[in-house]
């Protein structure tokens, strides 16, 4: 089997505190040894420019802000498709395009990632540059879960569900 290239993006605007979560999330999970075909994206609050880029990989791990009207720190993993079927269930990404778009977009014009996305719900969205403590607390746990997903593709080919 050929090793498959996986892509950990992180999205969201760093000037809105929480909302910049998933870019500020990357630090963490750099500081984790990573498989050489594992590449990390800042995909801040870039929209449909980020297709030519996902293109290029077999899988892709998405760590975003969701709004699910839940606890702050909560945490959310899903698929795309997922969003199909409870549209009214996550507000996933506060940006203008966001990432659910540019998914679906994808295949319009090449082919798109199998995908899978970590949400986690924001306490903050003021302006400011710093992550809420509580949230910045759960990255450790958050990169446990994203390594676990890494080494599922890496020996399966799949996402662990």
């Amino acid at each position: 089997m050929n090793t498959p290239r996986i892509m950990v993006m992180g999205v969201g605007n760093v000037l809105l505190s929480d909302e910049g979560l998933g870019v500020r999330f990357l630090d963490e999970l750099s500081k984790r040894t990573l498989p050489e075909n594992v590449e990390l994206l800042e995909g801040g609050t870039a929209g449909l420019e980020l297709i030519h880029l996902i293109q290029e990989v077999d899988f892709l791990i998405i760590i975003d802000a969701v709004n699910a009207k839940a606890e702050p720190g909560a945490l959310f993993r899903f698929q795309p498709e997922d969003l199909q079927v409870f549209p009214e269930k996550f507000e996933v990404s506060f940006h203008q395009v966001g990432i659910i778009e540019v998914l679906n977009m994808a295949p319009l014009v090449g082919q798109a990632p199998q995908t899978l996305i970590f949400g986690v719900q924001p306490k903050s969205l003021e302006w400011g540059m710093d992550i809420s403590p509580e949230i910045q607390a759960l990255f450790p746990r958050l990169a446990d879960l994203v390594m676990n997903q890494i080494d599922s593709l890496q020996s399966e080919g799949k996402f662990s569900l």
